[in-house]
């Protein structure tokens, strides 16, 4: 008897709990989407996209979002939209009890600067995307220019991560996935970062670095051994220019391994 009493009050429970779902859900379907909600999560580090501009988005679109039932509205489709924008790395779309529309946007992080030969510059991406500047905001970055002959296609976002590329497209391209490389060593380390602000792609299609502080400029070579390059320059540069002064020399060059040659002015 006790038994059969608690499979009784089982499916009573399991009944309500489906009655009160299906309740919800009606009622949840006549609520009207009244509001955007709009958040970019890294404004203070990068200003590419704006509020009103992921509103406007919303608005002008043909996808009649405010006025809709909240049970109409597919956010996976608008993070797919939303992520057609060169400058968006990431959105996420979502429905509040209350039936407004939450978005949370993170924007791509420029690490370099790029102007080739033809003069189209662009910027390429913490992850190795290629973005189009904007007429609204510019970046602070890293500069290479020089002998660089890669074509840009305008509003057309491309993927150099050379990790993920085929071989024979990497050899292709090795130019930039060089350039990628060096600038992303540059933009992680907070001493080279502060102290280089341009390469340089000479007729050799090899780096020269620019330094903020000296009248120096740094052949590098090729991005070879990069890291015991870096590692040798910091080495002179406490050692040696703190001692004599930033402005001694004219050129400094770390083409050979293993060593610092400098030129006197």
């Amino acid at each position: 008897m006790k038994i059969v009493r608690n499979i009784l009050i089982w499916m009573l429970i399991v009944l309500y709990i489906v009655f009160a779902m299906g309740f919800v859900r009606e009622k949840r379907g006549e609520i009207l989407c009244h509001d955007i909600e709009v958040e970019i999560l890294d404004s203070i580090i990068n200003g590419f996209i704006t509020e009103s501009d992921i509103k406007d988005f919303f608005h002008e679109s043909d996808m009649h979002i405010i006025g809709s039932p909240v049970t109409s509205i597919n956010s996976k489709v608008l993070e797919l939209k939303l992520k057609q924008y060169s400058s968006v790395k990431n959105a996420e779309v979502y429905v509040t009890l209350e039936g407004d529309i939450r978005v949370e946007i993170d924007q791509r992080n420029p690490i370099l600067r790029v102007i080739n030969k033809r003069g189209q510059s662009y910027y390429i991406d913490q992850e190795g995307t290629i973005m189009p500047l904007s007429s609204k905001y510019s970046s602070h970055v890293l500069i290479a220019n020089g002998n660089i002959m890669e074509h840009y296609e305008v509003n057309r976002t491309r993927d150099i991560y050379c990790e993920r590329m085929a071989e024979e497209e990497q050899e292709k391209n090795h130019l930039m996935c060089d350039l990628y490389e060096l600038s992303k060593f540059i933009y992680e380390d907070d001493f080279w970062r502060a102290q280089i602000e341009q390469i340089y792609v000479n007729d050799e299609y090899e780096f020269e670095l620019i330094p903020r502080v000296g009248a120096h400029i740094i052949y590098f070579g090729g991005i070879e051994n990069y890291e015991i390059k870096f590692r040798n320059l910091r080495a002179f540069y406490l050692q040696g220019l703190n001692n004599v002064g930033w402005n001694q020399y004219e050129k400094i060059s770390l083409k050979f391994e293993n060593q610092v040659i400098c030129t006197k002015r």
